[in-house]
């Protein structure tokens, strides 16, 4: 009885963390990860853990791309964006360029 208990929890454990959504922390003026990858159609979450305003603008600096811009304003502030089709998706926060990371869709 005991072992088929754990197999149910080991197997809710895996359940739950394969779903688990991938996401990104802006902490310390970073985004971490600075890079990330995940499978084409994936939804990736940012989270801001900073005091202040941060953004996630696609693109670089130099050259925006327009596939988003969205603000998060304070800690604890989300944002999410859908991934559809493979490539390379760079981003960067708009009030702090030296912010950047990298989305890589598969």
């Amino acid at each position: 009885m005991r072992v088929v208990l754990v197999l149910v929890l080991l197997l809710a454990i895996v359940s739950v963390a394969a779903s688990a959504q991938p996401g990104v922390t802006l902490q310390l003026f970073q985004f971490r990860p600075a890079q990330l990858e995940v499978k084409a159609g994936t939804r990736v979450t940012w989270t801001n853990q900073d005091d202040i305003e941060h953004t996630v603008t696609a693109g670089t600096p130099e050259r925006r791309d327009g596939r988003f811009d969205t603000r998060l304003p304070a800690k604890g502030a989300t944002a999410t964006v859908e991934f559809k089709e493979p490539g390379v998706y760079p981003y960067f926060c708009d009030r702090h360029q030296s912010m950047r990371g990298e989305i890589r869709v598969r």
